[in-house]
């Protein structure tokens, strides 16, 4: 894919671009009068709403004696006074979700078929927690994009893995996770993940697991990542050819945080972390220009290249094992 290595080549041509720059001036015009609108009326209504909760609270105050239930009339109409908060600014928030729904298809035209939509769990996420990449209980999702390039088949969400509830609620991931098809069926299970602690690799070595270590023979990644598989002999020259190059390449392009990667029979499951807005754009506050959206054409493509250089792995994994332990005794 000699395209993806200069994603200016993959920049809209004029026609794209002329669609983009009217669906953001569109944007822009109508945008200042609906923010305008939700100020005046979220102002409006949050002094009633305050003006209602101090009644209750008065209310509450002079029935119950020991005044018990000011403390959850209060916590009851706080929630309530954030849930109307959030409502009455849904419109600009919906506004920009629109413009995303417009943009989004004329951003990425190099990439078949594509498909964008908001909030939405792929069917995937709950593979990835099988597997155990990541265990986390719920998920909050982003930004979901699908389609394919040069045979490539993908589905793309911006998500938070999330373990336990309330007070005891953790973020365990926060980023981007691919996942698509392999060209060649791997025949089993690899994934390759960040190192645990001391303590974990010394049960791990003194105990052992169901799944066997792979090493890459690099220390720079041996280093840093662990290689864990149930089919040995097809895991070690995907681990040492391919799966090696691919992460290298990541090193180089992702400097985010370390990632995850999952082969499983037919799939890749590829985990990127990101602090960030993936593909965000200017807040609802301030105007869209073209040079905003620009920058997700040269991250999507570097997704694509890593995409385009893990779908071919599988294939390395279907090597004769005699040939196999021949070049690596």
């Amino acid at each position: 894919m000699d395209s993806l290595s200069d994603p200016q080549t993959l920049m809209p041509d004029a026609a794209r671009q002329a669609k983009i720059v009217a669906a953001i001036d569109a944007y822009n015009v109508e945008r200042p009068g609906i923010l305008k609108s939700c100020y005046t009326t979220a102002i409006l209504a949050m002094v009633v709403y305050v003006g209602f909760s101090v009644m209750l609270t008065i209310g509450a105050y002079g029935i119950d004696e020991k005044h018990k239930a000011v403390g959850i009339v209060g916590g009851l109409l706080a929630f309530g006074g954030f849930k109307l908060w959030e409502f009455l600014w849904k419109p600009i928030h919906d506004h920009q979700l629109t413009l995303r729904y417009r943009l989004f298809p004329e951003i990425f035209g190099f990439i078949d078929g594509v498909s964008y939509s908001h909030g939405r769990a792929p069917w995937f996420l709950a593979e990835i927690n099988t597997m155990k990449m990541v265990r986390f209980s719920s998920s909050e999702n982003d930004d979901v994009l699908s389609g394919s390039h040069g045979g490539l088949s993908f589905e793309l969400v911006e998500a938070k893995l999330i373990l336990g509830s309330g007070k005891h609620k953790d973020t365990v991931f926060s980023g981007l996770i691919l996942h698509f098809k392999l060209d060649t069926p791997f025949p089993g299970l690899l994934y390759a993940a960040k190192r645990g602690n001391w303590l974990q690799q010394w049960v791990r070595e003194m105990f052992g697991t169901d799944v066997d270590l792979v090493h890459a023979n690099d220390p720079a990644l041996d280093g840093i990542y662990d290689f864990h598989t149930n089919h040995f002999s097809a895991a070690r020259p995907v681990v040492q050819g391919p799966l090696a190059q691919a992460l290298h390449y990541l090193r180089n392009e992702w400097y985010e945080g370390d990632v995850r990667i999952a082969l499983r029979n037919d799939e890749c499951f590829l985990l990127l972390p990101s602090k960030r807005d993936y593909f965000a754009l200017p807040d609802i506050h301030n105007d869209v220009s073209y040079a905003d959206v620009t920058p997700m054409i040269r991250e999507m493509a570097v997704l694509m290249a890593v995409a385009h250089l893990m779908r071919k792995m599988g294939a390395e994994g279907q090597a004769d094992p005699a040939v196999e332990n021949a070049q690596n005794p």
